[in-house]
């Protein structure tokens, strides 16, 4: 039995490992300082059907930066719902996380996280950080698509607070397990 107790906490630990390091993954290096604030930034918040984890996204946004002098951009159409996703994760913010409705942007039109990436372009443009607020390794596979997409734009990413130690517990390893499934996947397509 002890045996099986080893094991699990040595899985859950390789599992928290490679959460943090996707946490830190495909940034400049001046990027890797959750706490890094400037005034301007933006927190590109990406969509997700799931109630749950399209609220968890917000609360990572909204600790991710100073929300008085940041601009958040909530991104997702109506994907599984009639309401769109960055209109009900916006709606969150200000009511339950008091987020200042004035730097607020929706952008309801992107049903994928490529064009959460595109669509929001013109509203990071001229921000001299941007951080993605998302599941540890949504937010990497983002900022591997906003790398794609502008490289210049990439050179001004900036860690957002997507991993906290143990704070989902095991699902940390389910979402390791989409992502290696969804990379896989990838590959043998193409």
């Amino acid at each position: 039995m002890k045996w099986a107790v080893a094991v699990v906490a040595a899985v859950l630990g390789a599992v928290e490992f490679a959460t943090w390091a996707a946490s830190r993954a495909l940034l400049p290096t001046v990027g890797t300082d959750a706490g890094h604030v400037e005034v301007g930034e933006t927190v590109l918040v990406l969509g997700c059907p799931l109630v749950p984890l399209h609220r968890w996204r917000v609360r990572i946004a909204v600790r991710s930066t100073d929300p008085s002098v940041a601009r958040f951009v909530f991104c997702g159409g109506a994907v599984r719902t009639q309401v769109p996703e960055a209109q009900m994760m916006a709606d969150y913010a200000v009511r339950v996380l008091h987020l200042p409705p004035g730097n607020i942007v929706i952008e309801n039109r992107s049903t994928t996280t490529e064009e959460n990436i595109a669509n929001a372009m013109p509203f990071f443009a001229d921000s001299p950080a941007i951080k993605i607020a998302s599941n540890t390794f949504h937010a990497l596979r983002a900022r591997a698509i906003l790398a794609d997409q502008s490289p210049d734009a990439a050179k001004r990413l900036v860690r957002a607070r997507d991993y906290l130690p143990f704070e989902w517990g095991p699902l940390h390893a389910v979402l390791l397990a989409y992502d290696g499934y969804r990379y896989v996947r990838a590959v043998c397509a193409g």
